[in-house]
């Protein structure tokens, strides 16, 4: 499991927990509907539907642990259907445009640029940049490239860009002492706020983008070049290229429609 997983349950437990006992529900032996109290609550509250749905699988999970370790037999139902997002995805946590990246690079410092390339060109998500360690890297082979650790534990060989590979070398000559991992912060939040602080500098707008934004900006030109979603996927570890297609819209959305009256 990885960290942002044990994280997010984390949150969710505490957030059950924080609710349960005001909302006058017994943990060890919660009424049949419990889980449809939670959902209204938590979408009262302002949740997002992908967000309920995590808050959900951290309650199941807390009664799946209470019946293995013969706590409580009980089994709310927290299949609850959440409210169905009228957003599409593709409108959530938009790409950086390469104007942005060429800005943020402008402005970053050593390790601020590394974050920006790892994000913007390798494809890494936060917590594989906490995770990375400089035995991973080959800056010297023919095809420059590091070997980064995913989701689910996978291992992957990633193509590195120019632009990675010297912002890679210059962090490594500015810090030849420092080790095992590449980045000297090793959170997903230290990351989050590294990046946002760049974003203020640079006068780039980090709300609803985030780190992950820069991710999105690294499918996106592959498919705008090649329109090959096996070759988006791959680059960006996706188990399926079902979670590569958003990239589709990502490319239309840069490109203005033109009509022949």
């Amino acid at each position: 499991m990885s960290v942002n997983t044990l994280e997010a349950y984390r949150t969710g437990l505490n957030t059950f927990l924080a609710w349960a006992g005001p909302a006058g529900v017994s943990l060890l032996r919660p009424g049949p509907n419990t889980g449809f109290r939670y959902v209204r609550h938590l979408e009262g509250a302002g949740l997002a539907p992908s967000s309920v749905r995590v808050h959900l699988s951290a309650g199941k999970a807390l009664y799946a642990a209470l019946r293995w370790r013969g706590a409580c037999e009980a089994a709310p139902s927290l299949d609850v259907r959440a409210a169905s997002d009228p957003v599409p995805r593709w409108e959530k946590r938009k790409p950086y445009s390469t104007e942005d990246v060429a800005l943020l690079l402008r402005h970053a410092g050593v390790q601020d640029a590394v974050i920006v390339v790892l994000g913007a060109h390798v494809g890494l998500r936060a917590t594989e940049m906490t995770t990375l360690l400089r035995r991973e890297l080959r800056l010297d082979a023919p095809e420059p490239y590091l070997t980064v650790t995913g989701k689910r534990q996978r291992r992957q060989e990633v193509a590195l860009s120019p632009t990675a590979v010297e912002a890679l070398r210059t962090l490594l000559a500015a810090t030849p002492n420092y080790g095992p991992r590449v980045l000297t912060i090793h959170t997903h939040q230290s990351v989050e706020n590294a990046l946002k602080r760049l974003c203020q500098e640079a006068g780039v707008r980090y709300a609803g983008r985030e780190v992950h934004g820069l991710r999105h900006i690294a499918g996106t030109p592959i498919y705008s070049e090649s329109g090959d979603l096996l070759a988006v996927r791959d680059h960006l570890r996706h188990r399926t290229v079902d979670s590569s297609e958003i990239y589709v819209d990502y490319a239309r959305a840069g490109k203005k429609a033109v009509r022949y009256w």
